[in-house]
């Protein structure tokens, strides 16, 4: 029964020591010894043991003859089979190893190759053309270490090209089984790349065979579309570095006094035969809904390597665009694929830690967009998503260097067209994407680098914003009746970069040297910092305007309070001498509360009178109190005194002088007027009694009208008469409600006298005809208290001249208060409505119907939600209070 096993250690070891005899060997033997070795799956210390006999010559050499001899190809085979273990599976180092021991045993380096150019020809195994390869790599590698390309990669070049087409024959292989296909890229790395991956580059140009580059991009196509994930992951380093190759060629050849024009042609005729219909395949692997993440962003970096290989050759050779833009093209051929260029554009911004996000470059993919744009599909572009990806890849500008910045800013201007060809609907995506801060980011990295000589991006920059600026001006004037503030003007006066150059140029010049130096490095054109001034001009005038909206609503509003409390006054008023029309009372609108008080026939405690001379009138509005039904008097019981607020204006013939703050409730005053009309009596008596006893009652009413209410108490202490015009109604008036009370000034004159508390009244009838009711049971009669009232209100300016003016300030004080309340309703009230305002933030134009999350903001419609959660984590911000956004959640409306 045979073994599955590895052989005995001594075996292997009786073989390897047979192979690295002096001795000569019959062909027997060592073709036994090369069967053991190249059948045996020997371990890693066997396959060590190997390695270190391989630095026998005697073994190298047995080794080597027998792996070049194509006559006897089951011992080459077997000699394939021990190459494979002691050097494929093993590092470069170990190769390069190999290799320095096998040219001197081949006499010449252009000896080693040749031998190994006729084995690739002759052979149909991949393990042996793998392991040639994989020897060639060690040879190159010593070449470029050597500064000795005439011997190495020139010899090849020169005399044997047909190891380039073995090579490229079995890239056309990969993705497939059998041996690693890896020495194969590699081998063409080494010969021609630039990368020191490989060892110091090779002196003196290089050309490049068409078939080479061509090849070796076909076999990234197809490793980075490739379904199988253990493939790409296998590859994935050759892929990285071939890719990078491919791209520095294509830029050597076109770039300035590098490259032929007889070259530039061969190579546009290997694209358009060759690299052109990929274009198609990777079309379909981007919509293809079988594709993965990492199949869909590898198609994506193809097209545009592909995409860049146009725009270099367009600028190179001055070709005009309808070269690209034929039937044929790389722009056509993707554009005849339905929505190719949406899931481009998905693929690029999707964010992923796969091999093509390891490949692209920072703004390679601009390129796709360049070409798209310039080929007639501009309007696709908008379309599809490409500014906000653009605008995305600019925000990472700073990190690039300085022929990206320049590369990125050609192109957007491509990109983007004129300011003319921007439409209305172009300029909502544009405003959505967020273009008005990616130019001023490209302007800003142009700044950075020096690159002042960007004078046509900076004209076309200036121009384009004006145009945005003013599409914003035309979506928030006058939507829905009301003018809102524009949201691309503060977009850009608020943006980051805009801050830094406009306070660059502002920074005075006697600041630290830092600052000088930092002054002198950014030194904005002229022309960007007129258009920020004028953008901020214009949103002042546009915030001035909407202030005067505001205030020509307040004003309008006040008008209709104004005239409302006007009207409310006069109803309460009534008629002297006649019946009243109604018992009900009313109160102003512009007072601080809202009373409506109907007739109570019973029977209500009379609250304690007070001489409003004696206060400085009080100094706030505040809410309302409901009348206590206690007090206290600080004078005589008998003698009242008049209150401002009172329920009419003047008592008896309409004559009296008023001499409260609260103007009879002229919107603003201090208390709530409050009337009541009762019906019955004569009016015509209350002036004549009067003017007869004016004289006895002023220095009464003069020497009991000082009482101050304390700011602490609970009790109400203002008067319970009120001044009605009509005598005969119930025996109670209405409460007055008091604000709450400045501390008062003591008076000159505190009288000791004991002040009783007042008895609510027990009848009907005990009112004068003017419906004032008795303060006490017994008191003086009410016309002499009406002549007391009458006196206190004709006299009391003359006696208090004085406190009547202090009272005018503070009713002017309070007057501007309630202007103040007024404003700050207003614009509560405008807060309130652009809360409610239904546009969208970003874009003005759409409905909003996305609630941000965790803030909560319902700012966004459902395409700026979209756009916004697509970028980065650190740039999912509110556009109102710059949260970060973790989540969005829909609203049906």
């Amino acid at each position: 029964m045979t073994s599955l096993g590895p052989p005995p250690p001594s075996v292997v070891d009786a073989a390897i020591r047979l192979l690295s005899s002096p001795e000569e060997l019959q062909e027997d033997l060592v073709e036994g010894s090369l069967k053991t070795l190249g059948n045996s799956r020997l371990d890693q210390g066997g396959c060590e043991a190997l390695r270190k006999n391989l630095r026998n010559g005697r073994s190298l050499e047995r080794v080597f003859d027998a792996f070049t001899d194509s006559v006897d190809t089951a011992r080459q085979d077997d000699a394939a089979n021990v190459l494979v273990c002691a050097v494929l599976n093993h590092r470069a180092e170990v190769v390069r190893e190999v290799t320095h021991h096998t040219i001197p045993l081949c006499g010449s380096p252009q000896r080693f190759i040749s031998r190994l150019a006729t084995l690739l020809t002759d052979t149909d195994n991949d393990t042996v053309a793998a392991v040639a390869f994989a020897l060639l790599v060690g040879a190159m590698i010593k070449g470029r270490i050597e500064g000795n390309a005439a011997d190495y990669r020139d010899h090849c070049v020169q005399h044997h090209p047909a190891i380039f087409g073995k090579a490229v024959a079995l890239l056309d292989k990969i993705p497939g089984g059998g041996c690693s296909k890896s020495p194969i890229i590699t081998f063409l790395l080494s010969a021609f790349s630039r990368e020191r991956a490989f060892g110091p580059p090779f002196p003196g140009p290089s050309a490049v065979p068409p078939l080479v580059w061509v090849g070796m991009f076909r076999v990234i196509v197809r490793v980075l579309t490739c379904e199988d994930q253990a493939t790409r992951d296998a590859l994935a380093a050759c892929i990285e570095h071939a890719t990078a190759f491919v791209r520095h060629h294509i830029h050597r050849v076109t770039g300035t006094g590098s490259g032929s024009d007889a070259d530039r042609a061969v190579y546009l005729a290997a694209i358009r035969e060759d690299i052109y219909p990929l274009v198609d395949t990777l079309a379909a692997t981007l919509t293809s809904s079988a594709a993965d993440k990492g199949m869909r962003g590898g198609a994506a970096v193809c097209l545009e390597c592909i995409f860049g290989f146009c725009c270099d050759f367009k600028s190179a050779t001055e070709i005009d665009v309808e070269y690209f833009r034929d039937a044929d093209g790389p722009v056509q051929r993707l554009m005849r694929a339905p929505n190719a260029l949406q899931a481009y554009v998905a693929a690029v911004k999707s964010p992923a830690n796969t091999l093509a996000s390891t490949i692209r470059t920072g703004t390679l993919p601009l390129a796709v967009l360049e070409m798209v744009a310039v080929c007639g599909h501009r309007d696709a572009v908008y379309s599809s998503g490409c500014i906000s990806m653009a605008s995305d890849i600019v925000k990472r500008l700073d990190k690039q260097s300085v022929e990206e910045v320049a590369y990125c800013a050609a192109a957007l201007q491509k990109i983007v067209g004129s300011d003319t060809d921007l439409t209305d609907m172009g300029a909502k995506i544009a405003v959505r994407a967020g273009l008005p801060v990616a130019l001023c980011d490209v302007a800003m990295a142009c700044i950075k680098n020096g690159q002042l000589d960007f004078a046509v991006f900076i004209d076309f920059a200036v121009e384009t914003l004006r145009a945005l600026v003013s599409y914003g001006d035309r979506v928030s004037s006058k939507r829905g009746g009301v003018l809102r503030s524009n949201g691309v003007t503060q977009a850009v006066l608020q943006h980051d970069s805009v801050k830094t150059m406009r306070a660059a140029e502002r920074q005075p010049k006697g600041r630290r040297k830092a600052n000088r130096q930092h002054q002198e490095q950014l030194t904005v054109p002229k022309k960007l910092l007129y258009l920020f001034d004028e953008i901020e001009s214009a949103a002042n005038e546009r915030a001035e305007k909407i202030i005067a909206e505001l205030d020509i609503e307040g004003t309008q509003e006040g008008a209709e309070d104004t005239n409302d409390s006007k009207g409310v006054k006069k109803r309460s008023k009534g008629k002297r001498g006649g019946k009243g029309a109604s018992t009900k009372e009313s109160a102003s609108p512009s007072s601080c509360g809202a009373i409506g008080t109907s007739e109570d026939h019973s029977e209500q405690p009379d609250e304690d009178a007070e001489d409003h001379h004696g206060l400085p009138g009080p100094p706030s509005p505040s809410p309302p109190s409901p009348p206590r039904p206690s007090c206290s008097f600080s004078s005589s019981a008998s003698v009242p005194s008049a209150v401002s607020g009172g329920s009419s204006a003047s008592v008896g013939g309409g004559s009296g002088q008023q001499q409260g703050t609260g103007g009879g409730g002229d919107g603003g005053g201090g208390f709530i007027t409050v009337g009541r009309k009762k019906k019955g009596g004569k009016g015509g008596n209350a002036l004549q009694q009067q003017q007869q006893q004016q004289t006895n009652t002023a220095d009464e009413a003069n020497n009991n009208s000082r009482v101050f209410p304390s700011s602490s108490s609970s009790e109400s202490t203002r008067p319970s008469s009120s001044h009605s015009s009509v005598s005969g109604g119930p025996h109670h008036a209405p409460p007055f409600f008091p604000l709450a009370p400045r501390p008062a000034v003591p008076p000159s004159r505190s009288p000791n006298r004991h002040t009783p508390t007042p008895a609510p009244s027990s009848s009907r009838g005990g009112s004068d005809e003017h419906g004032l009711a008795p303060l006490a049971a017994g008191d003086s009669s009410s016309s002499t208290l009406e002549r007391a009232v009458e006196v206190e209100g004709r006299s009391g300016q003359g006696r208090c001249g004085g406190e009547v003016s202090e009272l005018d300030a503070l009713r002017q004080q309070l007057e501007a208060m309630r202007l103040e309340k007024e404003a700050i309703e207003r614009e509560k009230k405008r807060l309130e409505e652009e809360r409610e305002s239904t546009e969208c933030d970003i874009c003005m134009a759409e409905k909003k119907s996305i609630v941000l999350i965790p803030c909560r903001h319902f700012c966004l419609c459902g395409a700026c939600a979209t756009a916004l959660m697509s970028k980065p984590v650190a740039e999912r911000l509110c556009p109102r209070c710059r949260q970060a956004i973790t989540a969005t959640r829909h609203v049906y409306l």
